[in-house]
């Protein structure tokens, strides 16, 4: 259910509907810390009888919580995965510069690299 307010528009996800009578008012209490948005939908003919009751949920607070943790996971798993080719690339690098300093006296007896 999208509400549209001061130019802003609110998703809000259906989480409860339910059928009161006009005399329950404790059931439209504000709830702390809760984002909640409730409508009751005007009957004219039942005026007098049970009306609906919807609450619905704010959907982009259980987006910007899920979010950040995916973002989290993500990021983790790169950056391992970053970490290990880095140290495999500076082992490879040390190889290739051992080889080259030997390389320096081809001819000498201390050469393990023979080509």
């Amino acid at each position: 259910m999208d509400l549209h307010v001061n130019g802003q528009t609110l998703a809000y996800k259906v989480d409860q509907i339910k059928v009161i009578k006009p005399t329950q008012v404790d059931q439209l209490k504000i709830v702390k810390g809760k984002d909640l948005c409730t409508w009751i939908p005007y009957n004219p003919k039942a005026e007098a009888k049970a009306k609906e009751r919807i609450r619905n949920r704010l959907f982009w607070i259980i987006i910007a919580i899920l979010l950040p943790v995916l973002a989290i996971i993500i990021s983790s798993g790169t950056r391992s995965g970053r970490r290990r080719r880095l140290r495999q690339t500076r082992k490879k690098n040390k190889n290739k510069q051992a080889k080259r300093a030997v390389r320096i006296f081809p001819d000498s007896p201390f050469n393990i690299y023979r080509d």
